[in-house]
């Protein structure tokens, strides 16, 4: 409507002056937003008549669709509706991320190391207050119940390599395993229990892995006494040399090399191999094959060289 209003005034002062196209525009710009620089050259008589007219209905229209358009652009950026609108369009770009439904303690430890291994994370929760700081941290967040299959939908469940669902609650995460394999029965799904029982119900639901946190923990706690650096080297704490532990998928340029020659490229240790869901040990003549997984470990650069290789 701006623009027919721009094209109306600057036809009509082309047809009674006769100015230059660029003239009629700036004229009739000028009026319909009330600057008053002036005409280009002295009105005419039906000049003037249509000057009348364009201010008369013009100018009033104009500034109340200004206005208007101002409103928009504001509530674009500052309605909670409409950000999290924009914020589900991204999210329905995303291709083989990871799903995890439930932001607390365990769920927020998730994330961030997901986010800190550069894949992309969707974090489903219904309490807004529990995302903000995922918010804050650039990870993609989406306010609902993870047991809706809308919402499952609405993470993008059909296009996602995985889905974890640490929920505090086994009943929750049940009804989560079994949504989103019905939804996408290639998904890897991971889901956290409480108790043994709880675990045998989400296997037989579809869940590749079932966590129990108590008992994690209760092993962490135990390796830490009876074995503590070797604790803290698996678990990440050593900060000497930054070694860490990568799982790592060959790529086809890897495929017929052997893994001394990746050892002496990076520098790193291939430790194990798995091959057709079987683990093999890392010897140095064993030659990589298509479909093989190998578990690297040595100082970050080093795995990061590796994993640049699957990348490249």
């Amino acid at each position: 409507m701006i623009l027919g209003l721009i094209t109306f005034g600057t036809l009509g002062f082309r047809e009674t002056e006769g100015w230059s196209w660029l003239d009629c525009i700036f004229m009739s710009v000028m009026t319909l937003t009330t600057v008053g620089y002036g005409s280009p050259e002295p009105l005419h008589t039906d000049g003037k008549i249509f000057s009348v007219v364009l201010m008369t209905f013009g100018i009033g229209l104009m500034l109340y669709l200004l206005t208007l358009l101002a409103e928009t652009m504001i509530r674009t950026f500052t309605d909670p509706t409409t950000n999290q609108r924009r914020k589900e369009r991204k999210i329905m770009t995303l291709k083989d991320h990871t799903i995890v439904c439930g932001y607390g303690q365990v769920g927020e430890a998730v994330a961030t190391a997901l986010v800190s291994a550069k894949k992309e994370v969707v974090v489903v929760d219904h309490r807004t207050e529990h995302l903000e700081w995922a918010q804050a941290h650039g990870i993609h967040t989406l306010v609902g119940d993870a047991t809706d299959e809308e919402v499952l939908r609405r993470a993008g469940v059909e296009r996602a390599a995985s889905l974890v669902s640490v929920i505090n609650n086994d009943p929750s995460n049940l009804y989560v395993v079994l949504s989103a394999k019905g939804l996408n029965p290639d998904l890897k799904v991971i889901a956290r229990a409480s108790d043994e029982s709880a675990a045998r119900k989400m296997r037989r639901a579809g869940a590749d892995e079932v966590v129990n946190p108590y008992q994690l923990s209760g092993n962490r706690i135990a390796a830490m006494m009876l074995a503590p650096r070797l604790s803290r080297l698996l678990s990440g704490n050593v900060t000497s040399d930054h070694f860490t532990v990568r799982e790592i998928s060959v790529p086809d340029a890897l495929v017929g090399r052997t893994i001394a020659e990746l050892g002496r490229q990076t520098g790193a240790l291939i430790v194990a191999v798995w091959r057709d869901g079987q683990p093999l040990r890392g010897r140095p003549k064993e030659v990589l094959q298509a479909g093989d997984t190998v578990l690297v470990a040595g100082a970050a650069d080093e795995v990061e060289a590796v994993e640049a290789q699957r990348l490249g």
